[in-house]
């Protein structure tokens, strides 16, 4: 049987290691997974009480249009119905992004040492990615990557992790903005740019804003935003993305129905109610970074500050090491 070339050459994605499985390889029992940087809180308590009320009617298909969730989403981030996108987890946002966008031979640019969906979801579809190198810092070279995108005809997308998974740094306004500013210009404005904000509720840089206001400053810009980070709801697999009505119209098309289920729906609504959860969270992230941190400075092991959670910070100091 012939497979298309792009998917002979495709590298699947190598998820992290389960924790009952490195139990049963190892003969442990206590151990820490750092490779997904899921939150050690758990899920949020609220979207566990949401759950078990609505797990008496599974035998019901889940809202095809996510209506309650989008309807609440639409309420927080200050957009219509129409510009929100749910998803099986972000990933399947880039996914969509990626086939609405793309025919086999487009391109897509982004930075080496992000985030392995990007790539496998553009090769799946016949698409290339473009990677441009990193700084010294491990910052994003904007400059390389505009380059690329006036060069090359057939770039249909541009993907900015940010912060960046798994380096932890992150592009601050004074060079996003301009940024944003000329790949507006491009070809007519022909060219989309994915800002993928998975982890924005760790910032704490004073110098990146809430991608919603580069979202309504630009007219080629989506926005993705995730529940498996903070919320803590990783199982659930619940993302979603915000962008112009006339592009969600076709993403919608694309979509196939029932991509969210039931009890991700009402996981995640609940979970953005839970604001004394989410508080929690980011406290003990900073608490944990602040100790991590502390340690690499005493042992003498360079590290990146990171603005995503602690587990990208050890991850990143441990794979560099």
């Amino acid at each position: 049987m012939n497979f298309p070339e792009y998917i002979e050459k495709l590298k699947p994605y190598i998820a992290g290691k389960p924790i009952e499985e490195t139990q049963r390889e190892y003969g442990v029992k206590r151990v820490i997974k750092l490779a997904s940087n899921e939150n050690p809180l758990g899920p949020s308590p609220k979207a566990v009480a949401a759950m078990k009320l609505a797990m008496k009617d599974l035998q019901l298909y889940p809202d095809a249009s996510g209506f309650h969730l989008r309807t609440t989403l639409a309420k927080h981030e200050k957009v219509s119905f129409e510009e929100v996108v749910l998803g099986n987890g972000s990933n399947e946002v880039i996914e969509l992004l990626i086939r609405t966008f793309c025919i086999p031979g487009d391109l897509m640019v982004t930075s080496d040492s992000v985030f392995a969906a990007y790539p496998i979801s553009a090769r799946i579809q016949g698409v290339d990615t473009i990677f441009t190198r990193m700084t010294q810092d491990y910052r994003f070279d904007l400059k390389a990557m505009l380059v690329q995108i006036k060069n090359n005809p057939r770039v249909r997308l541009v993907a900015i992790p940010n912060p960046n998974n798994p380096t932890g740094t992150y592009v601050p306004d004074s060079e996003l903005i301009p940024f944003l500013r000329e790949v507006e210009k491009i070809r007519k404005g022909n060219v989309h740019v994915i800002l993928d904000y998975a982890y924005w509720e760790y910032v704490t840089a004073k110098d990146i804003s809430d991608p919603l206001k580069l979202y309504r400053q630009f007219s080629n810009v989506s926005v993705l935003k995730t529940f498996s980070k903070i919320h803590g709801l990783g199982g659930l697999r619940v993302g979603y993305g915000v962008m112009r009505p006339d592009l969600a119209a076709y993403v919608q098309k694309v979509r196939m129905p029932f991509n969210v289920s039931s009890l991700g729906l009402v996981g995640a609504q609940a979970a953005m109610m839970d604001h004394a959860f989410i508080k929690k969270s980011l406290a003990v992230n900073r608490a944990g970074m602040k100790v991590m941190s502390q340690f690499y400075r005493s042992s003498g092991i360079p590290f990146l500050p990171s603005q995503g959670s602690a587990e990208i910070q050890i991850s990143f100091v441990v794979r560099s090491w």
